[in-house]
Parts: C-alpha cells; structure tokens; sequence
C-alpha cells in the first residue's frame, strides 16, 4: 500500500545549539544536543558500551510497602501468583518474576487470561480462581491493573492481598491497594517511561537490595527487559537505554533455552540480534501466542530449562506466527477497502468490521496510521453480545489517551497513553465515538495544523565526501535505536542522474531501487556510494530515473557488504524534488 500522506522535513536550527563540548564527532554531538543530551558526561554515559545509568528502585511511589509484603509472604511460605498481560512486556514480566523468585520459593504460579475470553486486565472470574483453585495468598499483577478499581474491591472481598505493577496512564481514580507506577500522581521516580517488565524489573532490583540476593540474578535477567522494552515501543532513553544495552549483550550469549530454541527455529545467529531482530522478528512470534491462542506457552519458553521442550514450544509459535499474518493481511485487506469506500475523508480513522481478528486490530491500526498518517482505531466484535473491541494507534502531536478521557463515558473501559490505545464499547457508541475523534482531531489541528503530515527529523545536511566507513562507524555509536532515540536521518541535496548511472529496479514487481554512480549538483560522480530504496513508489521512482530532475533526498548511512565487497548505502527514508539551486 502507497503512502497516502504528505511529509514534512524537520531540519534542526544549528545555530541555536551553542558551543559543543568538542568531545565526539560533531555530527554526533549535534544529534545527541538536538535530544537533550547536552553535557560531556551525559554524552559519555549515552555513547558507553558499558552505561551506568540506573536509578533508585525505593524511589518510586509504592515500592517500599510492595516489597515488605512481598517478604511477608515469603517468610510465612504464602502462595504468590503472577498475573500478566498477554502481550511481550506481560510475558517477559511474568517470566522475569518467575526466574527471580524461583530459587526463594516454589510456592508461586502465573495467570495469564485469554484474550477473547477474558479480555485485558484483571477480572472477576480469574481472581475467583486465583484464590480457589491455586490457593493463593498474594496476586502481584505485571503491565496491567491500573484501572482496576472494582476488580481491586472484589480481591479483598474474597480475601486476596494484591500488588499492582504497571507502566500505563493511571485514570482519575487508582486501586485503594499497594500501586507500583512510575506514572502515578506523586510519584519522584525521576524516568517516567519504563516498560512493564521494567517495572518488574526495579521490583526485583528492590528486594535484591533488601534481601541482599547476589546482583548475577538481576542481571540475568536483563534480556528479558531488552526484549519486553523495544517490543513495547517505550523511549530508548535515560535507564531503558542501560537496560536494553547490557540485555542485548546477553542475548547475543544466551544461555537460556527458550531463546537459543526460538533464534535457532527463525535461523538468527545469536551474534546478529539487535533492536532489529527483537522488534520485528523475535517479539512477534511472542505477540502471535496471545493474539490467537495462549500467552501461557510464551511464558513457558522463556522459563523453561528443557531443551526439547524449548524447540517444541519455539516451533510452536513459529506456525502461530505464520497463521497470525495471514489473519492479519486479511484483515488489513478489508480495513484498506472500508477506509476508501466509507472513510477517506475522516481525520480520524475509526474502522469497524465484523470480519476482523480481535487478535490483530492493534497490528491492523498500526499498518493503517502508517499508510494514512491519520490516528486510528479499528474495532471488531467482543465475546460479550453487543459489545466492540477497538486498538488505536495516533500520530506524533496527538496524545491518544488525554483525547479519548474526555469521552470515557461512551466506552464501558479504556486504557493506554499516548501512542496507543485498547478499549471496550457498545456498539450504539462506536459512531458517536467516530464523531467525536473526528471533531478532537479538527481542534488540534487549528493549533498544529500540520498535524497529519509525517514529519521526518534531519539530523544533518551532509555532502557526498562526507559519507566514508568511518563516518557510518562513528554514527552507529549511537545505537540502539528505538523510539525516543531514533535512527538519525541526514540530506543529500541536489543528486541526479547522470550519464554514467546505473538504475537498477529489483523485487518481482520492480518495487525495489538501486542507482550506482549518481551526480551531485551537477557537477561529478559520485560512484563509490549507492541509493537504494525498498518498497518505492511510483512517484519515487518517476523522480529518481529522470536525467533531467535533480532530487533532495533524506536517508540513512550504512555499511554493505556482498561477496567481500563492501559499499557505502544510502538508504532512502524520502525524496523530493530539488529546488532550482542548491544551498
């Protein structure tokens, strides 16, 4: 699918930076001042293979009256149940509390609810069996029950004492229980963004320090946060940044069975994962588990010690994987086709169909927001008669949660922040829902009224004897790249084809681009370095072939290298007609 969005290029003002410390690469410096990381020691700490940054766990909100109970619990050889969410961050959260509390107690199980069944969150029935058929004492929730006020209320009728650990945007009213949330009002715990097993993770940082476990516990444990912290879409910044460091250092060493299986069955070598290969290929097939069968067995991977049973269960979620996109490109299909048929001249997309998968709506509202640049939701049909389950996705300026507050009378329950939603509503409400995000959405726009054109960050205007390996080395400095930290785009102005040019369309519907030897300002070849583009459009590839039409392009720096060759790429993100002359 085309894009279907104008974009717009955000170049930094320079001149504004004042004096840089003169430390690292300027462009470097430049990037890393443009995100706030200003001083020398802050850019060291950024750019360390080996970063220190971390924080207090006793200072956030809660902690101290969650781990004295959790002791408590202990100490009397009380049943403790770990209740997750069905998604990466809920079962990478369950497993690490799982292979923490392991060699302290066996007297602990998890609860994972189904999706279809039961929905997201705590619940009624689950808790009933909970207390019933697992005889527990003390329920620690991971990535979920922040807005479970009655849920709370019914815990303690039936006698269950319950910890809720959770990263999401608390509602006006928190559970009258011990909540451990960076986000809650009155919190002091300086970084706010945590993943859900970050989260997890600083509770188990907690009572290393107050029960003084050997620190090899926690850091084993550090993959599991890398995993659970780029799959969850959260900044890459501040300790997420630490945490993901060291997690995916011990990825590329790992020593657990689930992972060795699952890099194993998707054929990655262990020395080659990266933010890549967790956000795209190995939290997916995590994701497929609870979006069409049972989180249970990804939690089951992950703490396994068999290895037959790691391959087993890692070739397991492969199918599901392969059964989820096919589902999905279905859905997606139809979500394509209602968009032209009922909806393209909606500021905000609400997409509802009775012939999606609930499993794959927030999937299908992502492709959906990235193919229109509009904040979406898409809604398919709940178990409970009468009642829809909707994802969203937004845009950059439009905070989806603070939107949809307002409106949480029409919904019977919602949750998120501000990139992504999940709600439940009656059916009667969906298209007074659609009027009113349509309406919120026209408002903001009166104050950012590019608000749906993508915007492309710069980080610089680089020239073509600027771009060398070492220049590609130094920038990788930066990574790993996620949200908050973003792969840092450069312009090229002023490229055309010349006489010399080699164009070259790949893939079985010539989707692909690659141009060697390309001219710069008119003026020379440039032929030690190539564009290449994946997935162009018509209007790209018109642009990029013309002798006679000069282009700026934005792009990423890399590195390739086939069959002991090695190049320099541009990897093209954007391409626009050049203005007449060059800068």
């Amino acid at each position: 699918m085309k894009a279907c969005y104008e974009t717009k290029w955000i170049s930094p003002n320079h001149h504004a930076l004042g004096e840089l410390p003169g430390r690292f690469h300027p462009v470097v410096e430049k990037i890393l001042v443009n995100r706030g990381v200003k001083e020398t020691a802050q850019m060291e700490e950024f750019l360390s293979e080996c970063p220190q940054l971390t924080h207090d766990p006793f200072q956030m909100k809660g902690m101290d009256k969650a781990v004295t109970l959790i002791i408590d619990a202990l100490n009397k050889k009380q049943k403790i149940v770990f209740y997750g969410d069905y998604d990466v961050d809920g079962m990478t959260s369950v497993a690490l509390l799982l292979d923490f509390f392991y060699p302290m107690t066996s007297n602990i199980e998890f609860y994972i609810p189904l999706r279809e069944e039961e929905g997201y969150g705590l619940n009624r029935e689950a808790l009933l069996e909970i207390k019933e058929d697992y005889q527990a004492d003390l329920v620690v929730t991971v990535d979920c029950g922040i807005s479970a006020v009655e849920e709370t209320e019914y815990a303690k009728k039936i006698g269950l004492k319950l910890i809720i650990t959770d990263h999401h945007m608390p509602g006006d009213q928190l559970p009258d229980t011990v909540v451990v949330n960076p986000k809650q009002p009155d919190c002091d715990y300086p970084f706010k963004e945590l993943s859900g097993c970050g989260v997890a993770f600083k509770l188990a940082q907690a009572l290393q320090k107050k029960l003084q476990i050997p620190k090899t516990r926690l850091t084993n444990l550090l993959d599991l946060v890398a995993l659970a912290t780029v799959c969850d879409v959260v900044p890459l910044r501040d300790e997420n940044r630490t945490m993901v460091k060291y997690g995916i250092q011990k990825m590329r060493t790992t020593q657990r069975p689930g992972f060795q299986a699952l890099l194993e069955v998707l054929s990655i070598p262990k020395e080659q994962v990266g933010v890549r290969e967790l956000g795209f290929r190995i939290g997916p097939h995590f994701n497929a588990s609870g979006r069409i069968d049972d989180a249970r067995m990804g939690v089951q991977l992950l703490v396994t010690r068999k290895r037959q049973t790691a391959l087993m269960l890692a070739e397991r979620l492969r199918c599901l994987n392969d059964k989820r996109r096919k589902i999905q490109e279905i859905g997606l299909d139809r979500c394509h086709q209602l968009v032209v048929e009922k909806f393209h001249e909606h500021s905000f997309l609400v997409v509802d169909s009775e012939e999606l998968h609930e499993g794959v709506i927030g999937i299908i509202a992502g492709r959906l927001r990235d193919a229109y640049y509009r904040p979406t939701l898409v809604l398919t049909p709940a178990k409970e008669k009468g009642i829809y389950t909707g994802s969203g996705r937004s845009v950059e300026g439009f905070h989806l949660f603070n939107e949809l507050k307002p409106a949480s009378h029409l919904m019977e329950r919602f949750g998120g922040h501000a990139n992504a939603c999940g709600l439940k509503i009656r059916e009667e409400n969906i298209h007074q829902l659609r009027d009113y995000l349509q309406q919120r959405v026209l408002k903001v726009q009166e104050q950012i009224p590019d608000l749906l054109m993508k915007k492309i960050h710069v980080a610089d205007h680089i020239l073509p004897e600027d771009l060398s390996e070492e220049f590609v080395e130094t920038i990788k400095r930066l990574e790993p790249y996620g949200m908050g930290n973003e792969k840092p785009y450069f312009l090229m102005k002023h490229i055309q084809v010349g006489v010399n040019s080699h164009i070259k369309f790949m893939g079985e519907e010539g989707q692909h681009l690659k141009i060697s030897q390309f001219m710069q300002a008119g003026e020379k070849d440039v032929s030690n370095i190539e564009i290449i583009s994946f997935g162009i459009s018509d209007e790209h590839r018109k642009l990029c072939s013309q002798p006679d039409a000069p282009y700026d392009l934005v792009f990423f720096p890399q590195v390739n290298e086939f069959r002991g060759n090695r190049r320099i790429q541009m990897l093209m993100l954007d391409v626009k007609q050049a203005a007449k002359h060059p800068d």
